[in-house]
């Protein structure tokens, strides 16, 4: 129902620096915006760069309260109204989608930015799926942007 706000569990630190300000909270989720999705999540990636935004050590931390998590797996919930650059959507409410986040992943369930969701591989679970993302994008930096590898050479 639009309008009404769904709640959602999260993972906030007020403040990097420590673990142990890592704390779990009920916050409101509002409606998903255009071009957007809410994804009831199932599975999480932790990656090395979530553990050192929480210790204060990554370079793109944020600054004050934040929710870490770059990657994260769900079903589609809702999807924000259609607007000129969403037209052809790659995904539909109920579909189980893979996702990646500059923070906030570590929550029951996220509004994400239909560009950044895909379907699920066949047959991945879906802790599978959310452990794909940053490693592979990670690998593709590095060999593509880095080293510059490229076809045939």
């Amino acid at each position: 129902m639009r309008g009404m706000p769904r709640r959602r569990d999260v993972c906030r630190i007020d403040r990097a620096g420590s673990l142990d300000r890592l704390t779990r909270r009920t916050e409101a989720l509002p409606d998903p915006a255009p071009g957007h999705a809410r994804v009831a999540v199932k599975a999480v990636g932790l990656n090395f760069a979530d553990i050192f935004a929480c210790l204060g050590l990554y370079s793109a931390t944020p600054s004050g309260s934040f929710i870490p998590g770059l990657e994260f797996a769900g079903i589609v919930e809702a999807l924000g109204p259609a607007s000129s650059d969403t037209e052809l959507r790659a995904v539909r409410v109920d579909d189980p989608v893979v996702g990646v986040t500059r923070f906030g992943g570590y929550a029951t369930a996220i509004n994400a930015d239909l560009q950044y969701l895909r379907p699920i591989r066949a047959g991945w679970t879906f802790a599978e799926a959310a452990a794909y993302p940053v490693q592979g994008l990670t690998a593709w930096y590095g060999l593509v942007r880095l080293g510059e590898v490229e076809r045939g050479r």
